[in-house]
């Protein structure tokens, strides 16, 4: 494998996990700020008892696969919705990567991120509100 195809690669794999991981930060803004609470603390956690999620539980799209859809502590249903927010972000970063490339593609990415983050909050604000 030629360097410039490693760097691809790498590349290519911190982007698809920057994706996951904004889509986890999307899920958590889309929960808290419609109920008008801080997205910064109280630290995650599980809305039945309230565990403080430990890295396993915030490892995207894994941790709910690991934990099968249920908190570690009480077993309280997770829903599919915070998974498939995650899963879309990924999917937003990694095609336009894939199809023209780590530099421009990362941008165009993060632009559907954006749009996927504006989507997410606003419905879920509107469900609270109606």
């Amino acid at each position: 494998m030629e360097s410039s195809e490693l760097i691809r690669l790498v590349m290519t794999i911190y982007l698809l996990f920057l994706a996951l991981t904004l889509g986890s930060f999307i899920n958590l803004a889309a929960d808290r700020l419609p109920r008008g609470e801080s997205i910064i603390r109280p630290r995650s956690h599980c809305r039945a008892c309230q565990r403080p999620l430990n890295i396993v539980d915030l490892l995207p799209v894994a941790g709910y696969l690991i934990r099968g859809g249920r908190c570690a502590t009480c077993r309280a249903s997770i829903g599919i919705g915070a998974p498939l927010v995650e899963l879309a972000c990924g999917i937003a970063m990694l095609a336009p990567v894939l199809v023209i490339g780590p530099f421009r593609g990362a941008v165009l990415g993060l632009l559907f991120i954006a749009a996927i983050g504006v989507a997410a909050v606003s419905v879920c604000w509107r469900r609270l509100r109606a």
